[in-house]
């Protein structure tokens, strides 16, 4: 009896030393693939997909930066040089725009920046959409802990055994492109003219519209929590004495009319006059003669990198630059 007991308390243990061998292998291969480019130890020749798990990636490589300016916001912001905002501010710049990025995500990145970095300038461009109540769930990697207890061996773990592998090497292969997609946290103007090249803009424009329609028939700004994140972005800027800087995204004019075809345009008012009372800022969401030329535009929400350098000539009134006179408004 005791050596059948023996025997099966063996098989355990091997079953279990087999099962770690296993996992360890698995966890091994992840690892040196790095999908997201998380550790980048290994170039095994493929590009890394940063846009699987934006969040973690971007919170590793803004501590490996340690900027001195940082640009907060959604995927609009995203989308705009770095180089563009060094001109004025002549240190490390860091894009911190985020797909469907929210306040309370911004908030927490901030608030690491400042604790972490010697920041002289934030920037942030405010969207409409993110002040909305009813806004859905991301679905993203945001991961408010890793703020709390750094990138550790836990949550390095847990990235490196979530991330789709499967799907990530069925795309990759075959569209291994090696250009560069991102640069300081930046969607590259290489990324944006494969995105253009392989969209097809009238469908592009019109399903990015109709999203965008679904979104302001059901907008609630009223009594909003997201409200209370810009507001606490503002206290803490205030707190670290920083040079803020606050705009509104540049929208296609096609995206203003839809939010009076929705009977938001009310909404949309009260919005403005929320965030005035709050902080004064550059009012980019208006009818002007760069907004309402569609050339532009990718689509009808973000504006090409190319015309980037307008907003920021504007907020830091560099009068050496032409920019037309009715894109921007001061409020206070």
């Amino acid at each position: 009896g005791a050596a059948i007991g023996t025997s099966h308390m063996f098989n355990i243990f091997l079953t279990i030393l087999f099962t770690f061998i296993i996992f360890s292998i698995g966890f091994f291969i992840r690892y040196i693939i790095d999908p997201v480019g998380i550790n980048n130890k290994f170039d095994i020749g493929l590009r890394k997909d940063v846009a699987l798990a934006y969040r973690t990636q971007k919170f590793v490589e803004l501590n490996k930066i340690q900027p001195n300016t940082i640009i907060l916001g959604g995927s609009r912001v995203h989308y705009l040089n770095t180089k563009d905002i060094e001109k004025y501010t002549q240190d490390k710049v860091y894009n911190l725009g985020l797909q469907f990025g929210t306040l309370e995500e911004q908030y927490y990145f901030l608030k690491h920046s400042l604790e972490n970095f010697s920041i002289n300038n934030v920037l942030i461009g405010l969207n409409f959409y993110t002040f909305d109540e009813n806004l859905k769930e991301n679905s993203s990697d945001f991961n408010k802990a890793i703020f709390e207890k750094g990138f550790n061996t836990f949550y390095q773990i847990k990235h490196y055994l979530e991330i789709p592998l499967f799907k990530y090497l069925k795309y990759v292969i075959p569209n291994n492109d090696r250009n560069l997609f991102y640069e300081n946290g930046a969607i590259t103007l290489y990324h944006q003219e494969q995105v253009i090249k392989n969209n097809d803009k009238s469908y592009m424009w019109e399903s990015n519209l109709e999203h965008y329609r679904k979104t302001y028939q059901n907008y609630n700004v009223i009594g909003n929590s997201n409200l209370e994140y810009y507001k606490k972005i503002v206290e803490l800027c205030k707190e670290y004495n920083i040079n803020l800087k606050v705009f509104t995204t540049a929208v296609h004019s096609s995206q203003l009319k839809l939010i009076e075809e929705t009977n938001t345009l009310d909404l949309f008012d009260i919005w403005k006059n929320e965030i005035a009372s709050i902080f004064p800022f550059w009012d980019f969401m208006t009818e002007n003669s760069v907004t309402s030329n569609e050339d532009n535009y990718i689509d009808s929400s973000h504006i090409k990198q190319e015309f980037g350098y307008l907003y920021f000539a504007k907020i830091f009134e560099d009068f050496d630059i032409e920019i037309p006179e009715d894109f921007g408004i001061f409020i206070e």
